[in-house]
């Protein structure tokens, strides 16, 4: 078999041909359906009618169209979301920074693509998932204009830092919806980058799960959500476009605004709600298309008098068995930073004791942190759980524990999550001192003290 050349309209026809079956119904008496990647395969044979390949062309060269098969799920709450990134190609250090992002491989191969969804069920076998929808984006058309331009500045985001040397230190979180996401089979399966000796992990170009999620939700569950950005952003990202509209109201006392943006509340995420109203947004601000995309999570940053952060950041409460059972790489702490930005609204109080709004930074956790400090602070944490030596001593009734604590690092600790002491997780090892075989809910926090230096870099 070699690769059809297809026209725009007979790729399409024959994925729309293949909606409403099940990987079953494709059948292929020369197929091997055990291999590994099967159902990708399965579809370029018994659809498409070619073979596998790794080529830097388009599978349909003539059409200029790459095909994809990607899964989606529903979640227990009955929404839908994509279950995984969408993997492109492989990001290539050596050579991918000498071109334009008009002229780049990147672009070459993926800005068109003919997407093959399918609907994922844990609970059966996958031969029995079925092809429910297909898709063309493009990134020519109109209706992708707007993500065009962010793809295109993630682009050049992720080549700007090969070009600094600092390949070894991309994250898949540096960047809106394009992400540079793992590809070797670990973190020490490194290759080399140009203008630097460190090797770097093997990564390549992906569309973020949260970017296919929206996907997902807007094209296959029909959902109408909130936009913030209007028309497509012309030289500058993201973060300018957002920095430029809210720039009007720095300093600008909470109750100043409240009264400006019409905003009548006490509620606790009065903040996010006035920095939603900024941006024109009436609801919940990371409910709109451009933060779901991203994974943008809003974080409210209060600083006193003294420049101080009274509150270090929390994060959901691990269950204990969880921690035990997970590879970092797999873990939620390591997800949670790896395909997460946050944006910083920062309040800081006045000399008349008002907080005032003062600026926003979107940001994410560099690489090396988070394969640093941040890696043994999770390591620590579960060979203290695994070895059942969680309560180190006991005072008055207080119990001191050997989780890793806020002053041994600049970075984060652990300490309790729980509405009270009895609000509890079961341990997989009893506690060797107490003899408790559940303990009380904790979580990950970032130090106040690491925030503050967050917002106050330049």
């Amino acid at each position: 078999m070699g690769i059809r050349f297809l026209t725009r309209e007979e790729v399409r026809d024959a994925a729309i041909g293949s909606l409403g079956k099940t990987f079953r119904e494709l059948k292929d008496k020369n197929f091997n359906y055990n291999n590994k990647g099967t159902l990708g395969q399965l579809v370029e044979r018994s659809v498409f009618k070619f073979a596998n390949n790794s080529r830097p062309e388009p599978d349909f060269a003539d059409a200029g169209i790459e095909l994809k098969l990607t899964p989606y799920k529903i979640n227990r709450d009955g929404t839908l979301s994509a279950k995984e990134r969408l993997v492109l190609c492989l990001i290539d250090y050596m050579n991918e920074y000498k071109y334009s992002f008009e002229n780049s491989c990147f672009l070459h191969k993926n800005k068109s693509i003919e997407l093959l969804w399918y609907l994922y069920d844990k609970s059966k076998n996958k031969l029995d998932y079925i092809i429910t929808n297909e898709m063309y984006i493009s990134l020519d058309d109109k209706e992708f204009e707007k993500d065009a331009e962010i793809i295109k500045s993630d682009w050049t985001f992720i080549i700007n830092k090969i070009i600094d040397g600092k390949a070894h230190e991309l994250s898949e979180s540096d960047t809106m919806y394009l992400g540079a996401c793992p590809k070797g089979k670990n973190s020490s399966d490194k290759i080399q980058q140009p203008f630097n000796d460190i090797l770097a992990m093997r990564r390549a170009f992906c569309y973020k799960v949260s970017y296919m999620t929206m996907l997902v939700r807007k094209y296959i569950a029909g959902e109408r959500i909130e936009k913030i950005v209007k028309k497509p952003l012309k030289n500058q990202t993201f973060e300018e476009y957002i920095v430029k509209t809210v720039k009007k109201y720095y300093g600008k006392s909470e109750s100043q605004l409240m009264k400006k943006l019409r905003i009548d509340t006490n509620a606790k995420n009065k903040f996010s709600i006035i920095f939603a109203r900024m941006l024109k947004i009436d609801g919940d601000i990371e409910n709109t298309e451009e933060f779901l995309k991203a994974n943008i999570k809003v974080k409210t940053i209060r600083v006193e008098n003294d420049g101080k952060i009274k509150e270090s950041m929390s994060f959901p409460a691990f269950k204990f068995e969880d921690i035990i059972n997970e590879k970092w790489e797999e873990s939620y702490l390591y997800d949670t930073f790896e395909n997460t930005k946050f944006m910083f609204v920062v309040f800081r109080k006045n000399d008349r004791d008002e907080y005032v709004f003062d600026r926003v930074k979107l940001w994410n956790m560099p690489e090396e942190v988070l394969q640093g400090e941040i890696k043994k602070v999770w390591l620590k944490t579960k060979k203290i759980i695994k070895s059942g030596k969680i309560v180190k001593s006991i005072k008055n009734g207080e119990k001191e524990t050997n989780f890793p604590k806020l002053t041994e690092n600049k970075y984060c600790h652990v300490r309790p999550h729980a509405k009270n002491s009895r609000d509890t997780y079961i341990l997989p090892v009893n506690d060797k001192l107490t003899g408790a075989k559940e303990y009380t809910k904790q979580c990950f926090w970032l130090n106040n003290s690491y925030i503050k230096s967050i917002i106050e870099e330049v």
